[in-house]
C-alpha cells in the first residue's frame, strides 16, 4: 500500500490549509494581493509541522462559489503560493485540492512537487453546483501527459454539498471505483464539510474494498480520530485544527499537538 510506504507504516493525519479567496474568486482581495493570501497559508503550516502533523493539504477552500473548469490565474497563483512556502525544502509530504477541478491540481501538484491530490475523478453527482460527471479518462490521461503518474490520486466517494446520481449501494460503489478507475484512494465523506461520515458507513467500505487504502475525509476531531484510524488508512482534518475549532479561523498549533499526541498514544494498536 503506497501509503504505508509514504509514512514509514503510519496511518498519518493529513491537515488542511485553507487558502484565503485567490484571484479570479468572488473573495479575493485585490487590495492585499498574494502576499497576505502566504503570509497566513505559511503561518498554518508552521503551525502543522511544529505540531508534528504528518502531512497537509494545500486547497482553495474560499473561492467561493467554486468552478469545473479553474482558470488560469487560479493555477498560475496557487502554483506560486505553495512554491513559496514549501521552498523546495519541505519536510513532510503534501497534496493539492482544487475544488472540482483535478486538472488543475494535478498541474499544481506536478509543478510543486507534491505527492498527492484531492478531488471528484469518477462518478456522476447533483448538488448545489448542478450535475457534475468528471471525465475519469482523461484525467488520468493527463497525469501521464504531464509525467504526473506518480502523483496519487484521492477521489471523494460522495462529495459534500451533493449527491451521486449512481443507484448502486455505496459499498459496491467502493468496490468497483478501484478497479475501472485508476485512482489510489477513496475518500469517505459527510454530506458537508465538517460533518463525518456515519461511523458504520465508514466501517463497511473499508471492509468492501480489503487493502485499498480509505481516508476519512471530513468531521474527524479529537474525541473520534481514535476509533476512525483503527478502520481508516488515514484521515484529514481541518476544522478540529483551528483557533476554539472554529471555520474561517487559523490553525492553533496547540490543537495539532494536542491532536497528535491523541494518535501517537494510539500509535502501537492502530497506526500500523
Amino acid at each position: 500500500m503506497w501509503i504505508k510506504e509514504l509514512f514509514e507504516g503510519r496511518k498519518p493525519v493529513i491537515g488542511m490549509i485553507h487558502l484565503d479567496a485567490l484571484p479570479g474568486s468572488a473573495g479575493y482581495n485585490a487590495s492585499k494581493g498574494l502576499d497576505e493570501i502566504i503570509f497566513k497559508a505559511h503561518s498554518d503550516y508552521m503551525s502543522l509541522v511544529e505540531g508534528g502533523i504528518n502531512a497537509v493539504i494545500f486547497c482553495n477552500e474560499n473561492d467561493k462559489p467554486y468552478s469545473k473548469n479553474a482558470g488560469h490565474e487560479l493555477t498560475s497563483s496557487m502554483t506560486a503560493i505553495i512554491s513559496e512556502i514549501i521552498g523546495g525544502s519541505n519536510t513532510i509530504p503534501f497534496g493539492v485540492d482544487v475544488q472540482w477541478d483535478l486538472f488543475a491540481a494535478l498541474a499544481i501538484a506536478m509543478a510543486t512537487g507534491a505527492s498527492f491530490v484531492r478531488g471528484i475523478a469518477c462518478g456522476t453527482f447533483c448538488g448545489d453546483l448542478g450535475i457534475f460527471t468528471p471525465d475519469t479518462k482523461e484525467i488520468i490521461k493527463y497525469r501521464a501527459g504531464i509525467g504526473a503518474s506518480n502523483i496519487k490520486i484521492l477521489t471523494n466517494l460522495m462529495p459534500e454539498f451533493s449527491g451521486t446520481m449512481d443507484g448502486r449501494p455505496i459499498t459496491l460503489i467502493a468496490r468497483t471505483v478501484p478497479k475501472s478507475s485508476m485512482v489510489d484512494a477513496i475518500c469517505v465523506s459527510g454530506h458537508m464539510a465538517g460533518v463525518a461520515a456515519p461511523y458504520n458507513q465508514l466501517k463497511e467500505i473499508k471492509e468492501a474494498v480489503g487493502d485499498f487504502p480509505v481516508i476519512a475525509n471530513t468531521g474527524v476531531n479529537f474525541e473520534t480520530i481514535g476509533s476512525i484510524l483503527e478502520i481508516a488508512d488515514a484521515c484529514i482534518i481541518a476544522t478540529s485544527l483551528k483557533v476554539q475549532g472554529k471555520p474561517g479561523e487559523r490553525i492553533d498549533k496547540n490543537r495539532v499537538i494536542k491532536m497528535m499526541e491523541a494518535v501517537n498514544q494510539g500509535v502501537m494498536t492502530w497506526a500500523k
